[in-house]
């Protein structure tokens, strides 16, 4: 359950710094152009949206370390359901998605240069709304489906399994007794 409260924590993590970097982003009323430069104020979006990134990949690492040899995109474990399979292959490829956006969405609000319009006006390049919050919203579905697939193989995994028939219990031996019962002995074959 650690590495379930783990996962959770930095999944949503990874979903309010995407939230938050789509709230903080830079809007085109805020930006200025001076000479040939635009000119934006300071804003966390950029630092948030590289958290959100960071934290939907160590999620990543964190459950594939937690389950071993059996968690990858398209390799999971032989005897789980098709329902499971999916689920964790639609995790990683949400989550391909979301770090990709976030990390373009980091570069895209460093962006200064201004470029021409087809009417003859400069402009400058922001941020269009609704890249980074999309990206967190994936984020939040891979989260959901990782921890569906982890607390079911989890589960898996913590159940006993059952004792084969070609596995024999030893008898127990009281303390103090000396006395074993004799063992029967088949003839030796000839």
């Amino acid at each position: 359950m650690v590495v379930a409260a783990v996962v959770l924590l930095l999944g949503l993590l990874s979903v309010g710094a995407g939230l938050a970097a789509e709230l903080t982003r830079v809007k085109v009323s805020e930006v200025r152009i001076i000479g040939d430069e635009c000119v934006h104020p300071s804003s966390p979006a950029m630092a948030l949206a590289i958290t959100a990134a960071a934290a939907l990949l160590l999620l990543r690492i964190v459950v594939r370390v937690a389950t071993g040899r059996g968690y990858a995109c398209c390799r999971t474990h032989p005897n789980i359901p098709k329902l499971i399979r999916y689920s964790i292959i639609l995790a990683w490829l949400m989550s391909f998605v979301a770090v990709a956006q976030f990390i373009a969405g980091a570069k895209l609000c460093s962006r200064k240069d201004l470029h021409l319009t087809e009417s003859g006006y400069y402009e400058c390049y922001v941020l269009k709304p609704g890249m980074l919050s999309t990206a967190a919203i994936e984020a939040l579905v891979s989260l959901c489906l990782t921890l569906f697939y982890y607390l079911v193989i989890a589960s898996t995994q913590n159940v006993p399994s059952k004792q084969s028939a070609s596995e024999v219990e030893a008898p127990t031996v009281a303390n103090g007794s000396s006395h074993i019962p004799p063992v029967a002995v088949p003839p030796p074959m000839q």
